[in-house]
């Protein structure tokens, strides 16, 4: 189970790698003058997690935090909030969401049981992404990064 959740992990890496790649190479293809000419624009696509995470009496955890997004193509299929916790070199998937992707930040909120495992209050590691399902041209889904939250320090505290 821990190796396929590391091939998983694996994967989101070299994706959110090539998707910075791609994003980093065509921000630097702009010319001055249209840079100086255009509004600074926020960005499309953002996604947040909160640094405090609550962890219930039977060990539900909850993750929260925000996002924005905005999906041009047509016709788009659902985005998804998937979130992760990490205590003590296990990591689970905390639940996951629907996204609301009209261009306003919304709060987002996951929440699970994990299985086989205690986590307990104290410091661990989250992560998350913004994804989408797209169909390529042979009518297969695959996901479609439309933003990442990389592992950051949370602080899992007493809830209900």
């Amino acid at each position: 189970m821990y190796i396929r959740q590391a091939r998983v992990r694996e994967a989101l890496g070299i994706a959110t790698g090539a998707a910075t790649l791609i994003v980093t190479s065509a921000a630097t293809g702009s010319t001055p003058e249209a840079a100086a000419a255009a509004p600074p624009e926020r960005p499309p696509n953002t996604f947040t997690i909160d640094r405090t995470a609550r962890l219930a009496p039977d060990g539900t955890i909850t993750l929260t935090g925000t996002y924005r997004c905005t999906v041009v193509a047509q016709p788009a299929g659902t985005v998804y909030v998937g979130s992760n916790i990490r205590q003590g070199g296990i990591t689970h998937g905390i639940g996951g969401s629907v996204a609301a992707c009209d261009g306003k930040e919304h709060r987002w909120r996951n929440s699970a049981l994990p299985y086989r495992t205690r986590y307990r209050p104290g410091p661990a590691r989250a992560d998350g992404t913004l994804m989408q399902f797209k169909k390529d041209k042979s009518g297969i889904p695959l996901p479609h990064f439309l933003a990442v939250a990389s592992e950051r320090d949370v602080t899992l505290v007493p809830g209900r």
